[in-house]
């Protein structure tokens, strides 16, 4: 994994300024830093001598390598192919392999076997179609030395980060804010209304606009391609991949439903051996739920096929502090370990963690992030603590299989009133869903009594935000929407300790296959996640396969934020004059009715933000 910098200006400038700007990801790579320069000829740069490129308008490329394949010197970038082409990406493209077998039979050779080296060859000869044929997460610039062209591109999910600065002059690119920051020409000032809806609505990573005045995001699934004099202008991107729901009503077949599930396996085992190519010490994240569990257990097959006989590393977050029990998964993390024999590690985040690295967190996550981010950030510093270098974890799961109680809304809102009878029985199945299902199944029933339309009236009147939506297509949206803003921790949490962090349910052939699944084979007879639990039943243990409760990586932060952390939750609430401008009403606000006016969550975003806008205004970043 990697970060990646750049600097085009109608000026030459000084290399010193990509230089600072380069330093600033130092977490991202560590193993290894370069430099290009075009169209310019500056020694600015102390420790590596430039190499030197034609171009219209000067530019500056910069890299910081984390080398996890082909770690020796021929996967150096900025990295040139073909004497044509020069590249700086971040990220990892996984069939690879593949990609070079299939470009070798058309004539094309390598130097290295990196696969940064396959995606210019990709591009050389497929042109933008190249990027159908990706399977990975990536964020790269290429540069094409004969036609003075950019090709910019970001991958289909948007698991790695692209930033940019534009204005007559520049465009400034990074893989982090804090890099584009260094730059002198660009304003370091907040979005104020970006904070506002983050204050209101918590953060939306999916968005072009970001929490600083003037820095966007290259969309997911988007590129660019344009003659490097043309970058100044307005920059219009295009959108290369977009995933299509299954709309129908199609009702339950057990037959089918044994097809299905044999396709989820065949595609999730094969993402996670992909995942698995790397020439450095990997593990995996183990939470104790389904999607974690049954990654541990691919990444446990492959393993073994190959002949690997040491003990696959798993690490996790723990809560075993009697107030904190309630976000503890402990006794599924250990059922996993001693099924599968694995080496375990295990952390147990404080509310003085938090209070002790609350800047740094805020300062590597550019943004203001929703939460403390505790059991990710501790889970990715005890990988980091033993040496680990890539980690699978089974992110994007839930938003494509109905995990959360939520999407038993949307399926029993929706679905055929015949198909809905059949549920009807099944409703005490699992602990804690009859809300969401019988709050469906009433929903359902309102509409064909008295029409959508009218309906929808009826829950305005009361105050109730709701709209009718199959459960394919809420899905296809959180996993382009909200699924970002978890991507953007990930992405952060693994980068600050130097660590890559793989997802195979994110393949997008597995994503693809999961979005032609009817509703029905998802949630099923009571239960979320239905064909993946009938993948791994008699694989994994039944009280994994079949539990019953949903945590998701849970924080204990009612606990802290009420005890340990409250006296500075309120102080530094009551004493923000920045907050103030972000929407939250300070008139007659006090540390005993604070809790009362205010949400808990809306109380830790505020928190966050002014931390956040201190890190960042003051300076204080470490």
């Amino acid at each position: 994994m990697c970060g990646i910098v750049g600097i085009i200006s109608k000026k030459p400038a000084s290399a010193s300024i990509i230089r600072v700007m380069n330093d600033t990801l130092i977490h991202r790579g560590p193993d290894d830093e370069g430099y290009l320069l075009g169209g310019q000829n500056n020694p600015d740069i102390p420790l590596h001598k430039p190499d030197q490129v034609n171009s219209p308008i000067p530019f500056m490329f910069a890299h910081r390598r984390q080398a996890t394949i082909d770690p020796g010197e021929s996967g150096h970038q900025p990295m040139s192919y073909l004497n044509r082409y020069w590249i700086v990406k971040n990220g990892a493209m996984y069939n690879y392999v593949e990609l070079r077998e299939e470009l070798k039979e058309l004539g094309y050779n390598f130097r290295s076997r990196s696969d940064t080296e396959v995606i210019i060859a990709c591009y050389d000869a497929w042109g933008t179609d190249c990027l159908n044929k990706f399977n990975g997460m990536w964020a790269f610039v290429l540069y094409d030395s004969k036609t003075g062209e950019l090709f910019i591109s970001r991958d289909r999910f948007g698991i790695k980060p692209f930033y940019y600065y534009q204005d007559e002059e520049h465009f400034i690119f990074a893989s982090e804010i804090k890099a584009i920051l260094k730059h002198p020409s660009v304003p370091k000032e907040p979005n104020i209304d970006y904070c506002k809806q983050f204050l209101k609505e918590g953060p939306k990573e999916y968005l072009q606009e970001t929490a600083f005045q003037n820095i966007y995001r290259l969309e997911s699934a988007h590129y660019l391609k344009c003659h490097v004099s043309e970058i100044f202008n307005q920059l219009k991107t295009v959108k290369y991949w977009e995933v299509i729901p299954n709309l129908s009503d199609e009702p339950y077949n057990e037959e089918k439903a044994r097809g299905y599930a044999h396709q989820y396996m065949t595609l999730l085992s094969d993402a996670v051996k992909l995942r698995l190519r790397t020439d450095v010490k990997t593990g995996s994240s183990l939470s104790g739920g389904l999607d974690s569990s049954s990654v541990v257990w691919l990444v446990d097959l492959h393993l073994k096929a190959s002949g690997n006989e040491e003990k696959q590393q798993t690490f996790s977050t723990t809560y075993q502090t009697p107030e904190c029990k309630y976000c503890d998964e402990s006794i599924f993390i250990e059922e996993m370990s001693a099924f599968l024999d694995l080496r375990s590690h295990t952390i147990e985040p404080e509310a003085m963690d938090f209070l002790v690295k609350q800047k740094k967190v805020v300062y590597y996550l550019d943004t203001p992030p929703e939460s403390t981010q505790m059991s990710g950030w501790q889970t990715y510093f005890l990988a980091r603590k033993n040496n680990v270098k890539v980690i699978l974890e089974g992110q994007g799961a839930d938003e494509q299989l109905g995990g959360y109680f939520g999407y038993l809304i949307a399926y029993y809102a929706t679905i055929p009133l015949n198909q809905l009878i059949l549920e009807l029985i099944r409703l005490q199945r699992i602990p804690g869903s009859f809300i969401s299902i019988g709050s469906g199944i009433i929903l359902n029933i309102l509409r064909h009594l008295f029409g959508e339309k009218r309906t929808l009236s009826l829950l305005r009147h009361f105050k109730i935000s709701y709209s009718y939506m199959p459960l394919n297509k809420r899905l296809t949206d959180d996993l382009l929407l909200s699924l970002a803003t978890l991507f953007h921790y990930a992405d952060r949490g693994s980068m600050v300790h130097s660590i890559e962090t793989r997802m195979p349910f994110m393949d997008y052939r597995l994503v693809e296959y999961l979005a032609s699944v009817p509703a029905s084979y998802k949630i099923h007879a009571g239960w979320t996640k239905y064909v993946a639990r009938k993948a791994f039943n008699k694989k994994l243990p039944d009280s994994v396969c079949w539990r019953k409760d949903k945590m998701g990586w849970p924080v204990p932060e009612e606990i802290w934020f009420r005890g340990e952390l409250k006296d500075t939750l309120i102080i530094t609430i009551l004493n923000s004059g920045f907050i103030e401008q972000c929407g939250l009403d300070q008139n007659n606000l006090n540390e005993k009715n604070i809790f009362q006016k205010y949400p808990l969550r809306m109380l830790i975003r505020a928190y966050i933000l002014e931390i956040w806008f201190t890190t960042f205004w003051n300076g204080d970043n470490e």
